[in-house]
């Protein structure tokens, strides 16, 4: 392939969203929609029992049953006894590794039947290379399946950190890039079919990005949001509401332990929901204590039904980037969030005690997920197991601010190399 690239943009994005990549590079993408994928029940069938099995068996092999909650199970109507005959089946295939991929040949044959529009497509662009850029879009299976047919190269990217173990590897590639040797290893551990010489660590531009954004002053940042700047500033980020149900339960705590404390007139609470969480379930905590808490929206789109369809501008990068260097600690269930502060070298404080009783959640759950097991460390997060250590956290930060955070983050991420470079080199070499 030469320097002079051509780029085709395949995807499934929202008109919204490939008009923003268009403004913010002031470029004309050269776009196709995916064809919608009409996945066949015996296709469906054996994706979901290999997915069910692999989970299984990566249960068995981490000694973690954790690693099952990555399981659908509140299904209804004629999906439900669908799944009732996927479970025992994938129970079956899991029990043995070949047996897994006895089952994976057999669901890559059935796909052969259903690539014909893709194949005419491939022939007739013939491109030197397909990238995926999330290696669970089901629509774009018979795109890689064709390519493999053609002989086409194809990369797939892991999407993120705590994706392996979850046995959603929809996409098969002939290489594969991840953030770091961690989920390298991980990649090899739960698909040893795969060839480590195929895959390839590139960091992620998720947190490279932040050094290419303007770093609001923390006088200007604070004076914009109408803030105190000589306060202790905590964010608080919400997760969603599969992730952390009782999350407003717990900012409701948070400020109710602040008032009652020393901290009350030392404190001002950032408030950041999860983008993706648009059910105004943290409003009645808000407004009743607006005098502590600052709501800052996420600038993201909210005019999508679905949330796989919403996205950041880049303005969010830019406030996410000024929230994480001037905040002086972020408190949050197990959130990814921990690593962006972890970036400008500032604490998090992971919440660890369950506030209301739920048969169906709890923290002991969410601390056992198989992603936390890549903490070279305890102490890499603060640790907040009962109300009390809210203010017992905040008193040590005051005395000796300091983030254990980094350590982890160059555990699950490769920060040597240019991420955006590396991927490029791969995709036009």
């Amino acid at each position: 392939m030469t320097q002079n690239c051509e780029l085709l943009i395949y995807h499934a994005l929202s008109n919204e969203a490939i008009k923003e990549v268009e403004k913010l590079h002031d470029i004309k993408l050269n776009k196709k929609l995916i064809p919608k994928y009409k996945e066949t029940v015996r296709q469906k069938f054996l994706r979901e029992a290999i997915c069910y099995g692999r989970l299984n068996y990566n249960s068995k092999l981490e000694n973690n049953l954790t690693v099952l909650t990555n399981w659908k199970r509140n299904h209804k109507g004629l999906k439900k006894w669908f799944y009732k005959i996927v479970e025992p089946f994938g129970k079956y295939i899991g029990r043995n590794y070949q047996r897994i991929l006895k089952f994976e040949r057999k669901y890559q044959n059935t796909l052969l039947k259903s690539i014909d529009e893709e194949l005419s497509f491939l022939k007739s662009y013939n491109p030197d290379v397909v990238f995926c850029t999330h290696q669970r879009a089901i629509n774009a299976i018979p795109i890689f399946k064709a390519a493999e047919v053609l002989n086409i190269k194809t990369i797939g990217a892991i999407y993120s950190w705590d994706n392996l173990v979850k046995a959603r590897l929809s996409i098969r590639t002939n290489m594969y890039i991840v953030w770091s040797k961690y989920m390298n290893d991980e990649l090899v551990r739960y698909y040893n079919e795969i060839n480590r010489a195929d895959i390839f660590i590139t960091g992620t531009p998720q947190f490279e990005l932040y050094k290419e954004v303007n770093n609001t002053s923390k006088e200007d940042f604070f004076k914009k949001y109408h803030l105190d700047s000589s306060k202790f500033t905590v964010c608080f980020s919400g997760d969603d509401v599969l992730t952390s149900p009782h999350d407003p339960k717990y900012l409701e705590d948070f400020v109710s332990v602040i008032k009652e404390s020393h901290l009350n007139d030392k404190i001002q609470i950032i408030f950041r929901r999860s983008p993706v969480d648009l059910s105004g379930r943290y409003d009645y905590v808000i407004n009743n204590n607006n005098d502590v808490i600052t709501p800052i929206e996420p600038k993201w789109s909210n005019t999508q039904k679905q949330w796989t369809q919403l996205f950041p501008y880049y303005e969010d990068v830019e406030l996410l980037a000024n929230l994480c260097k001037h905040c002086d600690l972020v408190i949050n269930v197990g959130s990814t969030m921990a690593h962006d502060f972890a970036i400008f070298d500032n604490p998090a404080a992971y919440i660890n005690y369950d506030t209301v009783l739920d048969e169906k959640w709890s923290t002991k759950t969410i601390y056992n997920y198989q992603h936390f097991r890549s903490m070279p460390e305890k102490d890499v997060v603060y640790w907040i197991n009962k109300k009390e250590d809210y203010i017992t956290v905040i008193d040590e930060c005051i005395v000796n601010k300091h983030s254990l955070g980094k350590q982890w983050l160059n555990t699950i991420n490769c920060f040597d190399k240019n991420s955006t470079q590396e991927i490029t080199k791969l995709l036009i070499d």
